[in-house]
């Protein structure tokens, strides 16, 4: 199982290494919003009573967020290809379990997510001098957390849309609704009161407010415990709910 399992990943692997453009895009567009949306995040923070916050320190995780939702949409064409290749029905003859295709595709699905938010972050360090004050276990922690539940969101779009117009489109939707109301583009706390409750539905927020812990505030892993237990939620949910349709998909 582990072997095949290990194929899997390979494969998928050397397939999103032959076209990255769209990774790579999502990664470096970011970095051109950040300069453009710090004085703005900056006036938000000093409100918010941090009083030396240049903006860069809401900007570059926000932007890293935002562009990540966005990427969602690369998982759900690499599953939507398999739909038009004809590889479900052909595993029902093979010697590889379906649950290792399923699993491997949504491995290399997850390191995809977790290497561009990160890189978002290197990046956004390297030219806008982002600096967190606390830990950058904790930072790492969050982002984990994180990028498994745009993983499972991913993978259960695609699996449960019925075409990739319709994938498509729910995962750019989603992806904006939840990464704008969860602080992609303004604190929360600038959001009126019933937003800022509905804020708390969003994936987006708990990662905005473990990285904004980290960041600004210098907390440690402890400190972002809270909101990366509630990712973890998040993940288990819509995991299951891929696994719920993959137990009765065969097409």
């Amino acid at each position: 199982m582990l072997k095949k399992l290990s194929a899997v990943i390979r494969l998928n692997i050397r397939l999103q290494l032959t076209d990255p453009a769209s990774t790579l895009i999502l990664t470096a567009i970011p970095l051109i919003f950040i300069p453009f949306m710090s004085p703005a995040f900056k006036s938000m923070l000093v409100a918010d009573g941090y009083a030396d916050a240049t903006g860069v320190e809401q900007a570059v995780p926000s932007m890293a967020v935002l562009f990540s939702f966005l990427s969602v949409q690369i998982i759900i064409n690499s599953f939507i290809n398999e739909r038009m290749w004809g590889t479900w029905p052909r595993l029902a003859a093979s010697a590889t379990p379906r649950g290792a295709v399923l699993t491997g595709k949504a491995l290399v699905a997850y390191l995809l997510q977790f290497v561009q938010v990160l890189a978002v972050l290197v990046l956004g360090a390297l030219a806008f001098g982002y600096r967190p004050k606390g830990s950058v276990i904790a930072l790492l922690l969050a982002v984990l957390a994180f990028s498994a539940v745009l993983a499972a969101l991913g993978v259960a779009i695609a699996l449960w849309a019925p075409s990739q117009d319709l994938a498509l489109s729910l995962s750019n939707i989603i992806g904006m609704l939840a990464a704008g109301i969860g602080g992609a583009f303004c604190t929360v706390s600038s959001l009126p009161d019933w937003a800022q409750h509905a804020a708390r539905f969003s994936p987006a927020y708990w990662a905005i407010d473990a990285i904004h812990s980290v960041s600004l505030d210098g907390a440690g892993v402890a400190g972002v415990l809270p909101a990366v237990g509630v990712l973890s939620l998040f993940f288990a949910g819509l995991a299951a709910l891929a696994m719920l349709r993959f137990a009765v998909k065969k097409d």
